[in-house]
């Protein structure tokens, strides 16, 4: 990709950059050439391999993130792998005098491979490939924290977040350091989290995560006080919040990003959502770079960067690298691989029915989706059929009721759904794959007016009676509702919310009424606050959500992708109209131009929207 120059820069137009690229790439070459060996008086060259968001993908993922069948192989429509990884990886650094291997966290969750191991094969990989340093990730915490330290407590490399209270829990400290300062290099890495991880995982009450600008700016005067001129922050916050704490500290030279499984590159890519690296202005007016690389081990992030003697990256030369399958397996580790994955293979290969079609994650959190809209339908239909004998009450309110209530509408997170699904067989690994948390189905009595004040929460994302944001949005079933996103905290996003009676006839939400959901426990207990924690009678308890999904392919055998306008957003006139009232965009310097005409709002519309996105 792009190589700059970036020591004094003056503004130009467009059409003067255009003209000056060449002459700015021959410049930037030649530094990166003449200080290839010079670090002893003060520059250095250093080569960044980075990854994120693997989520546990150890095999080869064709381009929904579920595991190839033979027509992707042949096709070419397979990426990543563990033991392609550690090929690539190693001609990465081949050659390369200075290089650090980096990971954006989120290796955890996702397949039948963490669901087997819980993370310790994980953690063998990466020790097996290399990984100089990681950071920690939302999905780590999934199964808890003891979970988490028995991973962290394998690994060969440190972990680090800057932005985590782990006082409260002894067993964690020692695992875990703001920062890590490769002395041969004088170059500093601090690690730091979403602050929204409590809200979409399983941390718990004894971990806390702080604002990641605060906590980045406190180490970074601290390096600098012990000397450290290079520092680096290792995130798992995503593409725009990193662009904002890019843009709101001094002292950062690069952003290795995660979370928001961000392609950063080549503009003709379908998945691109920005340039690599993307180049934003911090309160000094110098240059904090930004990279990322997508999801399930697709790409490798492999960026190339010359620091002068004041600390400050003054070149760059890079690209994310994807990994085909023209990339050779590294033999030991493939086998280790296959021996893992022959221990469950026979069950998972279980064929349960076939695709018609592909489903697609695409449209899932901002509308209805053809995969949402299939398992929420497939959840309520498993909860109307199902009769009292088959469920349990939840403990703490039990039912003495003995006639199931009639379910009237199912809700679900998008961020529950974790991939696509492929035309052809559809098999337990499918099905594990799409919903690998393990969520139990609750149904429960909810008040109209909950229903419509967490249905303008997931609108506009965030509650107006704690504040707190939305991080994921929602698919259902038995409802249809059209909202306007834009409307934020006036109440007025719902433009209408309608749920299907027993005779099919829609009506609208009745705020007095009491109606039936149908949803899952990480929702209910609060879970990206879509609703509140309550203390609830008359909940039902089913059971697990994967265990729905593999049930209803079974029953019907064919499964086929559907999309019927059962949301609907109507905020681009609204836009509209607030931009011809005169509202001002306000946008960091250096924020990609197309991201500037799909968020006109400008920043607050932006973070708001990765941040309700989150789960």
């Amino acid at each position: 990709m792009s190589v700059m120059n970036a020591t004094k820069r003056s503004k130009h137009s467009i059409g003067r950059l255009a003209c000056l690229i060449p002459l700015v790439l021959v410049a930037a070459t030649a530094v990166l050439q003449q200080t290839s060996a010079q670090t002893d008086n003060g520059w250095l060259n250093l080569t960044v391999i980075h990854t994120n968001d693997i989520h546990a993908r150890m095999d080869p993922a064709n381009n929904l993130g579920v595991a190839c069948t033979e027509a992707d192989i042949a096709q070419g429509n397979c990426y990543g792998g563990a033991a392609r990884h550690k090929t690539l990886i190693q001609q990465l650094r081949k050659g390369k005098q200075n290089s650090l291997v980096l990971d954006g966290g989120d290796e955890f969750q996702g397949t039948l491979f963490y669901t087997y191991y819980k993370g310790n094969v994980t953690a063998d990989v990466m020790n097996e490939i290399g990984y100089d340093l990681s950071t920690i990730g939302n999905h780590e915490w999934d199964d808890g924290p003891s979970v988490a330290a028995r991973y962290w407590e394998k690994l060969k490399m440190p972990v680090v977040c800057a932005n985590i209270d782990l006082s409260k829990n002894p067993e964690l400290t020692h695992l875990v350091k703001p920062y890590h300062i490769f002395e041969n290099l004088g170059v500093a890495v601090i690690g730091y989290i979403t602050p929204l991880a409590g809200d979409i995982s399983n941390s718990g009450p004894t971990v806390s995560f702080t604002d990641p600008i605060v906590a980045v700016q406190k180490y970074i005067d601290e390096l600098q006080g012990k000397g450290i001129k290079r520092i680096l922050a290792l995130s798992h916050n995503g593409y725009a919040p990193d662009m904002e704490l890019a843009a709101k500290t001094r002292g950062l030279d690069l952003i290795v990003g995660g979370h928001s499984h961000s392609y950063l590159g080549d503009p003709k890519n379908p998945l691109y959502q920005g340039p690599y690296p993307t180049v934003i202005k911090n309160l000094d007016g110098e240059n904090t770079l930004i990279v990322q690389a997508y999801c399930w081990g697709r790409y490798i992030g492999n960026l190339d960067v010359s620091f002068n003697p004041e600390g400050k990256i003054v070149a760059w030369n890079g690209a994310p690298v994807q990994v085909e399958n023209s990339i050779a397996s590294d033999p030991a580790l493939l086998q280790k691989v296959d021996g893992w994955r022959h221990e469950f293979q026979q069950w998972a290969g279980t064929v349960l029915g076939q695709a018609a079609g592909d489903f697609d994650l695409t449209n899932c959190r901002t509308r209805d989706c053809a995969i949402g809209n299939m398992i929420s339908d497939a959840t309520l239909q498993y909860v109307r059929n199902s009769n009292l004998a088959s469920t349990t009450t939840t403990t703490a309110t039990p039912s003495r009721n003995p006639k199931k209530p009639w379910a009237d509408v199912a809700i679900i997170n998008s961020g529950g759904i974790r991939a696509g699904i492929s035309k052809g067989n559809f098999t337990v690994e499918n099905a594990v794959t799409i919903l690998p948390f393990g969520s139990v189905v609750l149904q429960t009595p909810m008040k109209g007016q909950e229903l419509l004040t967490s249905l303008e929460a997931v609108a506009v994302g965030r509650r107006v009676d704690n504040g707190k944001t939305v991080t994921s949005f929602i698919q259902v079933s038995g409802m249809r509702f059209v909202y306007d996103p834009s409307q934020n905290a006036t109440g007025k996003a719902i433009i209408k919310a309608e749920i299907q009676d027993k005779n099919k006839k829609w009506r609208k939400i009745s705020p007095a009424k009491t109606y039936s959901v149908v949803t899952n426990d990480f929702m209910l207990n609060g879970g990206d606050n879509v609703f509140l924690k309550l203390n609830r009678t008359g909940t039902i308890q089913y059971v697990k959500h994967e265990t729905i999904l593999m049930d209803y392919v079974k029953k019907v055998k064919v499964i086929k992708p559907y999309v019927n306008g059962r949301i609907r957003n109507a905020a681009t006139p609204a836009l509209v109209a607030r931009q011809d009232a005169g509202y001002e965009e306000k946008w960091f310097q250096g924020v990609p131009e197309h991201l500037k005409s799909i968020y006109p709002l400008g920043n607050e519309q932006l973070l708001e929207e990765y941040r309700r996105l989150q789960g």
